[in-house]
């Protein structure tokens, strides 16, 4: 099992010098030997708070080469790095109102939808402090898009990002906002940030190519990455196997998500067609469910207290895991699955059934966890995103730190 591992694991991880096209490329070929990780939110899970400049940097430093990330639009055209809907679980807003703080454990507290809020100017969302997962509130902004952009360039990092837009309408303000943007190695952002789209929102390819910032994109010479989107509750909306096969014939498609909940289950029929010859891309990827439960928190400060709600002996209840949801007590996955699973079971927060499923990338909270995992398992050869002339880094020793050393007392290095 992955918490084998345990807290406090030593995981021989350091930042890479990945080429973000050799990435891109990783996603569009299936390797036995590599399992693409892409960090969730960020590598976070340890007091660092999710979507943030600190949890990116982390990322980067453990040698994870993806992110994948959330985009939300606001009425004043800011594009927000948050996940939820609304606003209480990841921010100081609250507080900064006087208001009762949101508590996940009981759905209770303020908790304002994030697109009722400008981004920028007083009362703006870049003016409330991020909480970090157990509830703590952290010395960092709500940052914009172009922000966080801007900070991988300044600290050079060598990673991907997934764009997963919780806004149909962030889309098209994104790839403006992108356009002119790019990282340390002068790479345009929009050919290393992932377009990874809800399938439902354009099922078919002639729906996409027809967008006017596509079009753009096109003319412009930008090589898109695109990556639809599939999942269960949407399954009887439209044709998604059809979908799945007509996107896999195009360029830009690098991969296909399927969120399958369980062998046999909806979207099966499109996991064997991207999985199999006949498919030109033939790679998949899925998220890892580990539930949002943690070890137990001490910190008489953080407010995540559980309150009235009582945590229940067993957070892995019939091999299920609790997560939370808005305005409401934490559910367990399986009580979320509906027809989702033809067997009532998500198995999502299973490590082996996802690597038994043939999944090559896997969107997770513990990158450096899974690292170590995926390595001892012959997974994690990671030099097929290496760039040309360079070798992959050993153990932390092009880590952060180090590297900070060097550059203060060189005699030392």
């Amino acid at each position: 099992m992955l918490s084998s591992l345990g807290p406090g694991v030593y995981v021989k991880a350091a930042r890479q010098p990945y080429d973000v096209h050799k990435i891109i490329d990783a996603f569009r070929t299936h390797h036995d030997d590599l399992r693409i990780l892409c960090a969730h939110r960020g590598l976070r899970w340890n007091g660092t708070a999710e979507n943030s400049r600190d949890s990116y940097f982390r990322a980067s430093e453990a040698g994870i080469e993806c992110i994948e990330t959330d985009i939300r639009l606001t009425p004043d055209g800011g594009l927000p790095m948050l996940h939820d809907f609304h606003a209480g679980r990841v921010t100081d807003i609250g507080e900064v109102t006087g208001q009762p703080a949101y508590n996940p454990f009981t759905g209770q507290g303020y908790n304002p939808p994030v697109g009722s809020f400008n981004f920028s100017g007083p009362g703006g969302l870049e003016n409330l402090r991020l909480r970090d997962e157990q509830g703590g509130v952290r010395n960092e902004y709500v940052p914009s898009l172009q922000q966080m952009i801007n900070s991988i360039f300044d600290s050079g990092m060598n990673v991907v990002l997934q764009l997963d837009f919780k806004d149909k309408a962030a889309i098209e303000p994104t790839y403006w906002a992108l356009k002119h943007l790019t990282n340390r190695a002068g790479v345009p952002a929009n050919e290393w940030c992932i377009y990874k789209l809800q399938a439902v929102f354009y099922p078919t390819p002639e729906e996409f190519e027809a967008l006017p910032w596509v079009q753009d994109a096109f003319r412009s010479g930008i090589r898109l990455a695109h990556i639809p989107v599939y999942e269960a509750k949407y399954y009887t909306m439209f044709d998604t196997l059809d979908s799945a096969k007509r996107y896999s014939q195009t360029n830009y498609t690098i991969s296909i998500e399927v969120e399958l909940k369980n062998t046999g289950g909806p979207l099966q029929e499109v996991l064997d067609y991207a999985q199999s010859s006949e498919s030109p891309i033939g790679t998949t990827g899925v998220f890892y469910a580990p539930g949002d439960f943690t070890w137990p928190n001490l910190d008489p400060v953080s407010f995540f207290d559980t309150a009235n709600y009582s945590l229940p002996e067993d957070l892995h209840p019939g091999n299920t895991v609790y997560t939370y949801k808005e305005n409401k007590a934490p559910m367990t996955l399986d009580a979320q699955a509906g027809a989702g699973s033809s067997d009532g079971h998500d198995y999502r927060s299973d490590f082996n059934w996802l690597i038994e499923t043939g999944f090559d990338w896997i969107i997770c909270d513990t990158p450096d966890l899974w690292h170590a995992r995926l390595e001892q398992e012959g997974k994690r050869n990671i030099r097929h995103m290496i760039a040309d002339g360079q070798v992959p880094k050993m153990g932390r020793k092009m880590g952060w730190y180090k590297r900070w050393a060097a550059d203060l007392f060189p005699a030392m290095a």
